[in-house]
């Protein structure tokens, strides 16, 4: 357990959720993510100033994708109301500290009527897991404040929570709990008021 790796890199990206449309429409038409990826920088369909920022997107965006199903990535390019919650599912996937910390801390608070977020669960939240994982231990501070800040901006670009950073009670369509439901119900617990 203690050797396990905790993978931070989404600290350099927030949601992109609009990016995440994109590239899930053009999967659903081609089913290929090579294909999809020559089709997205070919035509900067992203929308980048340079090739190189064009490419790094891409990158992340398709390496959380690619933890949706078939199913999944479809519902994103035909339901508008899904698509934030399938944003978050493939980050929560894609990483086990954001899955963990929307299981422990949004899930946690919310069940107990804690609705306000904190800078300090946060940072609890982080102490307590490099204790475990000493790739943790050693991130600077700057880079664990840039990592609380993006964590704190998906969170409300995906709608979990407010400008004041209360937590909001959400409401997955019943064609996504199904969905879930059919690789790993565990997830349904990255929504709060979905916790289980």
């Amino acid at each position: 357990m203690s050797n396990s790796k905790y993978k931070l890199s989404l600290t350099l990206r927030p949601a992109l959720i609009h990016e995440s449309r994109v590239v899930a429409e053009q999967y659903t038409q081609l089913k290929d993510w090579q294909l999809v990826r020559d089709e997205v920088l070919t035509n900067n369909l992203l929308q980048a100033r340079t090739e190189s920022t064009s490419k790094t997107i891409y990158g992340e965006v398709s390496k959380r994708l690619k933890n949706l199903t078939d199913d999944e990535l479809s519902l994103m390019t035909t339901s508008d109301s899904d698509v934030k919650h399938l944003v978050w599912l493939a980050i929560c996937r894609q990483y086990l500290f954001t899955y963990q910390f929307a299981v422990e801390v949004l899930c946690e608070h919310f069940s107990k009527s804690r609705l306000h977020l904190y800078p300090e669960d946060y940072v609890a939240f982080f102490n307590a897991k490099a204790e475990w994982h000493s790739n943790l231990d050693s991130i600077t501070q700057q880079s664990r404040y840039k990592a609380q800040q993006t964590m704190f901006k998906m969170l409300a670009e995906c709608g979990l929570v407010n400008e004041d950073k209360e937590i909001l009670h959400q409401h997955v369509s019943a064609q996504l709990q199904e969905l879930i439901k059919q690789t790993n119900a565990d997830f349904l617990r990255i929504y709060p008021g979905d916790c289980g």
